[in-house]
């Protein structure tokens, strides 16, 4: 089962809880209750009101669908709120599993128009209402994802980035977890994986993706073609990565084996290679060879402080008192 959203850390609510400050919290008049299933464990719950609400509740009444809405923005902004458990009983005597999808179809509608934070309320709280609904739990990755995507480069929502990348990446996981036969949480997933740089995972979500997707699915055609296309693009790649996870397990000789050849290719011009190589040859005790792998770094990667702290201990293991010094400045 996917986490639940109230007994799991709330990574998102310093940025979503600030949907609540519109809201009242007031007692509804007893006359709401009458003829109505047992809703006595809410008589004295406050429910959360818009204060543009106000003069409507007082005059007429608000309607069942607007107290869910309302609640859906509270639970949803913030997943841990107080009386969250009677709310959402309420809204399970009153609404069927259809309201998950309602609020999947607001969420959808925010998110196109850039109400990022209202968009991703509705959602949790269609996970709250039902943890194990496809459209809420696909759509609240795939929300987390556009959002992030419109915020890359943003010095000031660094960590807001980081949130989100982790919230849609947990989610396309529980996706196929929980649905495994459903192609879009493959295809997705196999993005998430390629930005961590996780070649060999991406590389087997999107076999999954194709081993999936409806092949007599006309509009299916060009994301299948794209795909086939990426996994073509992977193949070195997923090479390097498993000469890599060679290096960081202790089998140096096999790691350099894989990687070495490529210093001669393309990928000569990815700093990282270079890093792997410096740190494998340091541990090998290859001096020279340590040190020019971390020299191609800077090189690629200027302002490398990693690769600069490399060369100011490797330059002083050999004697060379002044490099060392120029690195450690």
């Amino acid at each position: 089962m996917a986490p639940i959203f109230k007994s799991r850390e709330d990574r998102l609510l310093p940025y979503l809880e600030p949907l609540l400050k519109d809201m009242l919290f007031t007692e509804i008049p007893s006359q709401f209750f009458a003829g109505r299933e047992d809703l006595s464990f809410m008589e004295n719950v406050p429910f959360p009101v818009k204060k543009s609400e106000m003069v409507e509740l007082t005059e007429s009444g608000l309607s069942a669908l607007t107290i869910a809405d309302n609640i859906a923005l509270v639970i949803g902004g913030n997943t841990q709120v107080k009386h969250a458990d009677a709310y959402l009983q309420f809204l399970n005597r009153l609404f069927d599993d259809k309201l998950a999808g309602v609020f999947a179809g607001k969420a959808r509608e925010d998110l196109r128009l850039g109400n990022y934070r209202k968009g991703l309320a509705y959602l949790r709280a269609g996970m709250m209402f039902r943890d194990d609904s496809l459209e809420a739990m696909f759509s609240y990755a795939s929300g987390c994802r556009y959002w992030y995507t419109q915020l890359e480069g943003s010095e000031e929502d660094t960590d807001l980035v980081k949130i989100l990348k982790e919230e849609a990446n947990e989610y396309f996981e529980h996706v196929t977890d929980q649905y495994p036969e459903y192609a879009g949480g493959w295809y997705f997933l196999g993005y998430a994986y390629l930005n961590q740089g996780q070649y060999l995972k991406a590389q087997l979500a999107w076999k999954k993706y194709l081993d999936k997707a409806d092949k007599d699915d006309i509009s299916e055609n060009e994301s299948i073609q794209e795909i086939e296309s990426r996994l073509e693009t992977l193949e070195e790649p997923v090479k390097i990565e498993r000469g890599v996870n060679l290096l960081n397990s202790g089998h140096l000789e096999e790691g350099l084996q894989i990687l070495e050849p490529y210093v001669q290719t393309e990928y000569s011009k990815w700093w990282p290679l270079h890093f792997y190589l410096g740190c494998a040859y340091n541990e090998l005790g290859e001096l020279p060879e340590a040190i020019e792998g971390f020299l191609n770094v800077l090189k690629l990667s200027p302002s490398n402080l990693d690769a600069m702290d490399a060369l100011a201990d490797l330059y002083a293991r050999t004697g060379d008192a002044e490099k060392s010094e120029k690195y450690t400045n």
